[in-house]
């Protein structure tokens, strides 16, 4: 029994080995058959927008506007004098070229017969006049006769305005002393400061922005209460405005 049993055993095991192909085995699924199960929905999903990192700050108010400024007309003529302090004598009379230049242009402002250079009858850096209170003591002060140079009894008072007027265009301040005004026998005459001039002396400094002085609407005399500038207020050209000058009054 036990041969016949070894013997069924052996022709299995035989049969097996020539017929691999012909046994049937479970069917098991392979790894690579295995596809994920992805939700159909996956393609059709609505990016969410994420909030900013910084809330944005709600708007300012709108800022006004600045307001628009009216430009005034420069006088005609407002031309800055050129920065030149060299020494040149005119006669006998030392004024420095930035003077000389400024007067030379009023000359041309003022059109007229009268010869402003010619005219000098004081300058500059003449030390110690006390009519003069200090004023022409150093740069920027001259003196300017009124009388006619043909013919010395006349006197050109008709001229005066447009003469005046000229010199402060050019960039002095400057007025008529008036006969007899700075003491008794004191002569008709016009007296101008050139604005802006370094070499001012402290003095005509006050002729300027002093409390009697031309930029305060006054006539430069150091008179107390001041004297009212009877020629129209000062002339205020944008070249002395950027130099630190303005009206006071």
């Amino acid at each position: 029994m036990n041969h016949v049993r070894l013997s069924s055993l052996l022709l299995l095991l035989a049969l097996i080995a020539c017929h691999p192909a012909s046994l049937s085995l479970p069917n098991f699924p392979h790894a690579a058959s295995v596809t994920p199960a992805l939700s159909a929905a996956a393609d059709t999903l609505t990016p969410t927008v994420l909030p900013p990192s910084v809330t944005p700050l709600p708007p300012t108010d709108t800022p006004a506007p600045l307001p628009t400024l009216t430009p005034t007309a420069t006088p005609e003529g407002c031309l800055s004098p050129p920065d030149d302090y060299t020494r040149v004598l005119i006669g006998e009379h030392e004024l420095n070229a930035r003077t000389l230049a400024m007067l030379e242009h009023a000359q041309i402002l003022y059109g007229g017969n009268h010869d402003l250079v010619r005219a000098l009858t004081q300058g500059s850096y003449n030390i110690g006049v006390s009519a003069s209170f200090g004023t022409h003591d150093a740069g920027g002060a001259i003196d300017l006769s009124l009388r006619d140079l043909a013919n010395w009894h006349n006197v050109l008072t008709g001229e005066a305005p447009a003469i005046i007027d000229a010199l402060r265009r050019a960039g002095f301040a400057a007025w008529i002393r008036e006969q007899d005004e700075l003491y008794s026998g004191s002569p008709v005459h016009i007296h101008a400061i050139a604005i802006g001039d370094v070499e001012l002396s402290p003095a005509a400094q006050e002729q300027l922005t002093g409390p009697a002085g031309y930029f305060r609407g006054f006539n430069g005399l150091p008179v107390d209460p001041p004297t009212p500038d009877t020629y129209g207020g000062p002339i205020l050209c944008p070249w002395m405005a950027m130099e630190g000058y303005s009206l006071l009054y």
